[in-house]
């Protein structure tokens, strides 16, 4: 699949922790309109490739969104260049309601026009954070929380949304809400990076799913991959 000029690509992405090497030279492209998996055992560089991506962590290696290198930004300004990160865990605002944390997720849009648009997309998107816009994040149960976590990133009006491990404790119910709105999300025409553990579930739902081993990718899958059993545990076990 081509990388074009839009979307995300990535090329010789490496990360180190007091020089122990925890991303190898990663290459990957995120196509708009797509989306795109990240998989592998714990520990094998998914978040440390994602947080890298947003400037977060100190890297080697380019990055560029839509063409544009956005190396060496802080990740407010990559923000503003069109990616939005939903991190692992959700880390809502517990004390704030469901509004004031989408309120916050605009605040690094590239532009205020058309905020309201986006509140009402999500909203659309996500009917139980309309119902529920007054109450306390914090007591919103754990599939509605990543429900307004990923709202609280599309406020950004992103052209990329990366997820790290969006279907953490969450019930097979709330697991296919958050799938389903990723599908209408990637229908919309944005770009998905999707970090994941359920790995039949992820190579199914991506038009390709990448397999990182100790910070490199070994394997690259596509859809018909995600049934084959033996294909699955070599991405896991080698």
């Amino acid at each position: 699949m081509p990388s074009g000029d839009l979307g995300l690509v990535v090329r010789g992405l490496s990360v180190a922790y007091a020089g122990v090497p925890a991303v190898r030279g990663v290459d990957l492209d995120v196509p708009a309109g797509h989306a795109i998996g990240l998989i592998g055992p714990n520990g094998a560089g998914k978040s440390s490739t994602l947080l890298a991506i947003m400037g977060a962590i100190p890297h080697q290696g380019t990055v560029k969104v839509n063409g544009e290198d956005v190396d060496g930004l802080a990740p407010e300004k990559v923000v503003r260049r069109g990616i939005s990160l939903v991190p692992e865990g959700r880390h809502v605002f517990a004390g704030l309601s469901v509004k004031d944390n989408l309120r916050l997720g605009g605040v690094g849009r590239r532009s205020q026009d058309g905020s309201a648009d986006t509140l009402d997309y999500v909203l659309g998107l996500f009917p139980i954070l309309a119902e529920f816009r007054d109450r306390q994040a914090g007591l919103l149960s754990g599939g509605q929380q990543q429900q307004l976590a990923i709202g609280r990133a599309l406020m950004a009006d992103p052209d990329i949304l990366m997820l790290d491990e969006p279907s953490l404790g969450l019930s097979p119910t709330a697991v296919d809400t958050v799938f389903d709105a990723l599908a209408t999300i990637r229908s919309a025409g944005k770009a998905v990076l999707v970090v994941e553990q359920r790995a039949e579930f992820t190579v199914a739902f991506c038009e390709r799913t990448y397999v990182l081993h100790d910070g490199t990718i070994t394997l690259t899958l596509k859809p018909e991959d995600a049934t084959n059993v033996d294909v699955l545990t070599k991405a896991y076990f080698g």
